[in-house]
């Protein structure tokens, strides 16, 4: 019996409405150190409970939950230990290979999800610093008091998320977690033998160049963003084997060329902006190339008739809640910018999991 001749159930709409559950008790068990606490040695249940000072009497219950979607196993004995998915990436002792940062970030973006309609309605944006607040003062529903920010498509979207240097650290380690699937598997699904210089615009931390030059040893790289992350930059590429061939160039693309390379990547970045400036960054990266070049972006994309990528639906629907005008995108309209600034020879390729590359060459 296959999916369309089964019998219909209540529960196929009942487990997409309590999905939240799941993700709420894992990204609960991040913030409660419960894979950290495990990467250092198995715990039976009590030990956990004593060392993390769990005292709710559904501790039991939320481990067991992270057992049963497979991130945790329990021994006869009763003893917990993570699982190898769950040791390599949430393991803050891997720091290659660690996602927890984003997780993180998507807990404390939880509050702002409970604006949703509101917001879908009003056509606004969430502050997320608003949000929590409101969680934070018993978690009222009103959109008013900067709940909801008027949607300014020409806003500083990264205002907020670069307010503080914690906020900074935050959000640079947490788009490393984010982007890691795309990192990894952009060491072997793109051809870099003849290339010998990339940028990485929007670096963050510089993990994408971590990856790719420790990879690559013949290429040198370029991160290019704002001044605040330069220290973040410098701390991760630190330990590096890339280290001393990869540098940090501060400028704010809105105001400021980007740097040339044989290869400019932008990751997760033209979601955020509107279409005239995912247009104008599409241009700035031609007019940085040499002839020949390539622009590789990389992004959660939507599928040309929206009907299948549900992840990347619900990224471009989470992107119109959190940005100052951001939206996800098909493969097919990222290939109509690129042909309109000049590239030639666009393609789309999956990249991994929800993440797929659109290439032009100049």
């Amino acid at each position: 019996m296959n999916e369309h001749t089964r019998p219909h159930s209540p529960h196929d709409i009942i487990s997409l409405a309590t999905a939240f559950w799941t993700s709420k008790a894992l990204l609960s068990a991040v913030e409660l150190k419960v894979f950290a606490a495990l990467a250092e040695k198995p715990r039976t249940a009590d030990e956990l409970r004593a060392d993390l000072s769990l005292k709710g009497r559904g501790a039991p219950d939320l481990l067991d939950a992270l057992v049963s979607v497979g991130l945790l196993d329990r021994s006869a004995e009763g003893v917990y230990q993570n699982t190898p998915l769950a040791d390599t990436y949430l393991n803050p002792q891997r720091p290659a290979t660690d996602i927890t940062g984003y997780l993180e970030y998507l807990n404390s973006a939880f509050p702002a999800w409970s604006q949703l309609s509101a917001a879908v309605r009003s056509g606004g944006r969430l502050n997320r610093n608003e949000a929590l607040a409101a969680a934070a003062d018993g978690g009222r529903e009103t959109v008013r008091g900067g709940v909801l920010l008027e949607g300014d498509p020409t806003a500083d979207t990264f205002g907020e998320a670069y307010s503080t240097p914690e906020q900074v650290t935050g959000f640079v380690r947490s788009m490393t977690g984010f982007s890691l699937g795309a990192h990894l598997a952009l060491t072997t699904r793109f051809d870099w033998s003849a290339v010998r210089s990339v940028v990485d615009v929007g670096c963050a931390e510089g993990a994408f160049l971590a990856h790719i030059l420790t990879a690559h040893e013949h290429l040198d790289g370029i991160g290019f963003d704002l001044p605040q992350v330069a220290d973040s930059f410098a701390a991760y590429l630190g330990d590096s084997p890339a280290a001393d061939r990869a540098r940090f160039v501060a400028g704010d693309f809105f105001h400021e060329p980007l740097p040339s390379a044989d290869v400019i990547v932008m990751g997760h970045v033209l979601h955020d902006w509107n279409l005239d400036i995912k247009k104008m960054l599409i241009r700035k990266a031609y007019e940085a190339l040499p002839p020949s070049g390539s622009l590789l972006i990389y992004e959660m994309l939507i599928d040309d008739d929206r009907r299948k990528h549900t992840t990347g639906m619900l990224t471009s629907l989470n992107v119109s809640l959190a940005s100052a005008g951001g939206l996800g995108y098909t493969g097919a309209e990222a290939t109509s910018w690129l042909t309109e600034a000049g590239f030639r020879e666009v393609t789309v390729r999956h990249l991994d999991g929800p993440d797929h590359m659109v290439i032009g060459t100049k």
